[in-house]
């Protein structure tokens, strides 16, 4: 079940580059692309995040008119991490280059968003618990 979720989830971002409006390119953005370290991965009830060492959480989407949230190879390694594993819950620590997009407020009071242009010395997050 996994092997077939990470090989169809490898096939799709290289189907929808045609055309497509990069995190870093978008006009969307609200700053500049900055580096952080921090911890990449589903968080239940949220979605994708990135929490960063200082405690900052970053809900990951992608910009209007794109689906360039996390770049294909971010992604695929964080694919390969969950296959190790065998499971979907599997975060991943690095440093990501984290583009800024427009604030707002969700029920969780998480009101930071942004798109992962690139990342760097990707490992497994051993300290959160895979289930």
């Amino acid at each position: 079940m996994v092997k077939t979720l990470v090989l169809v989830m490898l096939l799709l971002p290289c189907a929808a580059l045609a055309a497509e409006i990069t995190c870093k390119k978008s006009p969307a953005l609200t700053g500049q692309c900055r580096m952080v370290k921090g911890s990449l991965g589903l968080t239940p009830g949220l979605g994708v995040t990135l929490v960063a060492e200082d405690g900052t959480r970053v809900i990951i989407k992608a910009p209007p008119d794109s689906n360039a949230d996390i770049a294909p190879p971010v992604m695929q390694n964080w694919l390969f991490w969950q296959s190790k594993t065998g499971s979907m819950r599997t975060r991943i620590t690095g440093s990501f280059e984290l583009c800024p997009l427009p604030s707002q407020i969700n029920s969780t009071g998480i009101k930071d968003y942004g798109c992962i242009n690139r990342g760097s010395r990707i490992t497994q997050d051993k300290t959160v618990p895979v289930n």
